[in-house]
């Protein structure tokens, strides 16, 4: 079957361009959109085929996602990305053949049949771990990939991502602006790339500004209510010098937050929060959560865009795309004067 990346060659325009014209999406001239459906009608015309059938032509995108049975009920904001990611691939005409990711290679498993046997044109890694093999397998057999939701600072590994580090690094200087020393920190999974960029923005924090780093005060778990509430409980029963929380996503501050009102404490009064990732709910929270922002709308359309760039143009050697975030203030922080 003619592929996208067959039909840019010849029509001599790039592999976005004939996606733009096979769907009627974006700018392309008049010249340039006959000169691709010339070769779509000479190459892949048969009496009956319509223009709309010959326009499925599309390329088939493996996304890896973690194991673990909760990761997308426990975390909206991952489902969130997902969505949005298979929406924009759908749109241009794309498959999208989501499978799951340990972390190692599993010969008998799926994953490592669609690499072996090439069954994607391309991949994406989402919410990597920390030794994650199936990177390395991807590179070995040539097939174009990303990383998002946590990269390899130490590996020269594709990624669009958004600045985990900053984004956690900025929190803690935030509340260490409002007179916060110590700090409670409940982070996500341990063997995931994304706690692991959060929490090294949170060490270098906290070496920057002289801050103890207390093992009692750093909690790992799951990205999820239980888990938000039940570190949170154990640290205010453990050690009652905290007077603030940085949460490394809404829906473990959410749990946080439940723990605080039935320890008998008030947020911002007595303990100030922030979460990350700014999901909607956040601003109608009580008190509002002051949160870490990641925009959303820029990242995908990205991944799609660049992905395809990848699978067609072979002397693209990386591509390191990291996206902003900002801190958002609300009222679940406060400042203090001891």
């Amino acid at each position: 079957m003619l592929k996208l990346k067959d039909i840019a060659e010849i029509a001599n325009v790039s592999v976005t361009t004939v996606s733009r014209v096979l769907n009627n999406k974006g700018n392309f001239s008049e010249e340039t959109k006959q000169r691709v459906l010339d070769v779509v009608k000479e190459y892949l015309y048969t009496p009956g085929t319509t223009l709309q059938k010959m326009s499925n032509i599309s390329y088939t995108i493996g996304v890896f996602i973690p194991n673990q049975n909760d990761f997308i009920d426990d975390d909206p904001s991952s489902s969130v990305d997902l969505n949005n990611l298979k929406e924009e691939l759908e749109n241009l005409g794309h498959k999208l053949v989501l499978t799951t990711n340990t972390g190692e290679i599993d010969r008998s498993s799926m994953s490592y049949k669609m690499i072996q046997d090439k069954l994607i044109d391309a991949a994406i890694i989402f919410a990597p771990f920390t030794n994650d093999e199936l990177v390395d397998e991807l590179i070995n057999h040539q097939i174009p990939y990303f990383v998002t939701n946590g990269r390899n600072m130490e590996k020269d590994w594709n990624y669009i991502d958004y600045n985990n580090y900053s984004g956690a690094n900025n929190a803690i200087q935030y509340l260490y602006g409002l007179g916060h020393r110590n700090i409670g920190i409940i982070a996500g999974p341990a063997d995931h790339l994304v706690n692991m960029n959060r929490m090294q923005g949170c060490i270098d924090a906290f070496n920057k500004l002289n801050l103890q780093i207390q093992d009692e005060r750093i909690s790992y778990g799951s990205f999820s209510l239980t888990h938000g509430y039940e570190a949170a409980k154990a640290m205010l029963k453990g050690n009652s010098k905290i007077t603030a929380f940085f949460c490394f996503d809404d829906i473990i501050a959410f749990g946080a937050m439940k723990a605080i009102f039935e320890s008998n404490l008030k947020i911002p009064d007595d303990i100030s929060i922030v979460g990350f990732d700014d999901l909607k709910l956040s601003e109608f929270m009580i008190p509002p959560l002051t949160t870490v922002r990641r925009f959303k709308y820029d990242i995908n359309q990205l991944i799609v865009k660049l992905l395809i760039d990848l699978i067609g143009n072979k002397y693209i050697e990386n591509i390191h795309i990291s996206l902003k975030t900002e801190l958002i203030e609300r009222s679940s922080c406060k400042k203090i004067t001891s």
